[in-house]
């Protein structure tokens, strides 16, 4: 018993200690990280291809060719782009489709019940923005990527 007693007391070397400057480069590496979340740069290339993407759907399709519009726009920036750009692609989509929805619905949103349509717009453009880049991303990983 003498033996486990021992045991459960003995003290062990701390190896997780955190150094001063290691922290500050943390900080550094957390605010650069941050910069890259989300670049103007990239949110006016995607706003400009979901725009030209919606523009196009929704000549040729009459029903969700907006939408699918979207979605292709997002992808081809994703394919085409070294970052994941969903949070740009995600705003542009938002932006676009919640526009686009709210022109639809004009005289709705004149009379009063046609904010919440635009809305329901603004967040399918948000998902199907994100997910038309994270799966053209995807694609171009997967192709890029050494077997």
């Amino acid at each position: 018993m003498a033996e486990r007693t021992d045991q459960l007391t003995e003290t062990r070397p701390v190896d997780h200690e955190v150094d001063i400057g290691e922290s500050a480069s943390r900080g550094t590496r957390i605010r650069e990280r941050a910069g890259t979340l989300f670049s103007p740069r990239r949110f006016l290339l995607a706003l400009a291809l979901v725009a030209a993407g919606t523009l196009v759907g929704g000549a040729t399709l009459p029903v969700a060719g907006g939408v699918l519009g979207a979605f292709v726009g997002a992808f081809v920036l994703g394919v085409a782009s070294e970052h994941r750009p969903m949070a740009e692609a995600g705003t542009a989509g938002a932006a676009v489709l919640g526009l686009s929805t709210a022109f639809d619905y004009l005289v709705w949103m004149v009379v009063g019940s046609g904010l919440p349509i635009a809305a329901l717009g603004a967040g399918l453009g948000l998902v199907v923005g994100a997910l038309g880049a994270y799966l053209g991303s995807d694609l171009r990983d997967g192709l890029t990527r050494d077997l």
